[in-house]
């Protein structure tokens, strides 16, 4: 059972050997951070076999070509639940393939925010995720009044503390590579 009552944990699985943990964590999804077009399938078969839904993020996805067909078969063949994609473009094909998605939010300076505000209204995405996870917190409450979504934070939750505050201010789910956390 998970500590936190209304934040999701999302495991990030970077390195392969820590997936069989992540398989054992109480949480309901993990981003496979480290997989290729090779072994994607199997590594979408085992979480399945442990009833989580797989996240991959197309930028992160060795050997793979992020055109319509291969999002198609991403949803098809490999069975990936949800993507993660920075361009809007990848994000509609994605929804017309079936797929859930994901609006990859990177906060740099004021002028990404800015920029990243109107990504965000503008888009169609399921969820969105803005990182790194800290200047996420700092400006949720802009996001979530630009557009009512889930938000996911990302990069760099890796304290006890970063996911309390999450929970508190209303995030839907936070990925992290920090085994400890997944077992929380």
């Amino acid at each position: 059972m998970s500590t936190y009552q209304s934040l999701e944990v999302i495991p990030s699985v970077k390195d392969l050997k820590y997936l069989s943990d992540a398989l054992k964590s109480p949480h309901k999804y993990i981003a496979l951070t480290n997989a290729h077009i090779g072994n994607l399938k199997n590594l979408v078969d085992l979480c399945h076999q442990a009833n989580k839904k797989v996240i991959v993020n197309l930028e992160l996805l060795s050997g793979f070509n992020a055109d319509s067909i291969g999002i198609k078969l991403l949803k098809q063949h490999f069975k990936v639940d949800l993507i993660i994609a920075k361009g809007t473009s990848k994000i509609s094909m994605a929804k017309t393939a079936g797929l859930m998605t994901i609006q990859r939010i990177v906060l740099e300076d004021s002028i990404a925010l800015d920029a990243a505000l109107k990504i965000v209204q503008e888009s169609k995405a399921d969820m969105v995720e803005l990182r790194p996870g800290l200047f996420g917190m700092k400006f949720f409450q802009e996001f979530h009044q630009t557009r009512d979504v889930p938000y996911i934070l990302s990069g760099f939750m890796s304290e006890k503390e970063d996911f309390d505050k999450a929970e508190k201010l209303g995030f839907f789910g936070a990925t992290t590579s920090c085994k400890d956390i997944w077992n929380e």
